[in-house]
């Protein structure tokens, strides 16, 4: 069992023995992203059954958003990484060094400090910069905008705008998820509306002579950049609950830059949430 895991079940055992509701117990680990089965095994014999029908329904075809990168990316080259825990891919060379080095040329000219949406109380949580590529005016980033979409099968209106990022020595983006914790201020202020976050789209812009990886914690995994690669996760549970295994560090960067385009996807939008298979509308 991990040391994140732990202490989980430290809190749990503690809350049981006090007599804590258990239906209680159970939403608030469903908000931090524990799968029904792992609450089953941590509760053993507390567990009650039936507590799933609790569950909040949704017009959100989960399913199908579980499984549309593996529909629609298989021509870019989708390579799914070997764990259980989490929908984690692959995609080299998405973009070409040429739409790489253009993506970062018009992101450097309009870069400002990186936000968080609720501050922590650590300053340096995040010391990267961030441009929003939509504000270039450049029609070149809808293009990358549509190929992101297209790839991943989801339509553009159930997205933010597109985003990048730019590290320099010593910058990072400490363990976070991209999710939101359901019933806190801040779901219900960035959630409200567009709904959860539900796959991420990140790709690389350069090679980063040293450090500068994306490190999954509960994977034990770093991805390190490679220019044109796309690193693509589910911030989701097929069911549509938040998957807390998605936990990932932006490591600093020790030498060079590193700048990545981020794209984030939304449950609620405009119109048909899906492409066809063939790329065009639903």
């Amino acid at each position: 069992m991990s040391l994140l895991n732990q202490e989980w079940q430290a809190w749990l055992d503690n809350n049981l023995m006090r007599g804590c509701n258990v239906g209680e117990l159970y939403r608030m680990m469903r908000d931090n992203g524990f799968a029904v089965g792992t609450i089953r095994q941590m509760m053993g014999d507390a567990y009650p059954d039936g507590i799933e029908s609790l569950e909040p329904t949704s017009s959100v075809d989960y399913l199908s958003l579980a499984g549309t990168l593996e529909v629609h990316g298989q021509q870019a080259g989708v390579q799914r990484f070997d764990t259980n825990l989490l929908q984690l891919y692959t995609i080299e060379h998405f973009l070409t060094p040429e739409e790489c080095a253009r993506v970062i040329a018009l992101a450097e000219a309009k870069l400002r400090p990186s936000t968080v949406t609720h501050f922590n109380g650590d300053a340096a949580f995040r010391t990267s910069e961030t441009c929003h590529l939509d504000d270039t005016g450049d029609a070149f980033i809808r293009y990358i905008d549509e190929k992101i979409a297209k790839t991943l099968g989801v339509r553009l209106p159930y997205s933010e705008p597109i985003q990048a990022q730019s590290y320099q020595v010593g910058q990072e983006f400490k363990p976070h998820h991209d999710y939101f914790t359901p019933n806190t201020d801040v779901y219900t202020e960035f959630a409200g509306k567009a709904g959860q976050r539900t796959w991420t789209f990140m790709i690389y812009l350069n090679d980063t002579p040293k450090g500068g990886g994306t490190h999954f914690l509960f994977l034990d995994h770093v991805f390190y950049p490679k220019q044109g690669m796309a690193v693509v996760w589910n911030n989701l549970f097929p069911d549509g609950t938040p998957n807390r295994h998605t936990l990932h560090h932006g490591m600093p960067v020790e030498e060079g830059k590193k700048v990545i385009i981020t794209k984030w996807f939304r449950e609620n939008g405009v119109g048909p949430m899906f492409y066809a298979e063939d790329g065009l509308l639903e």
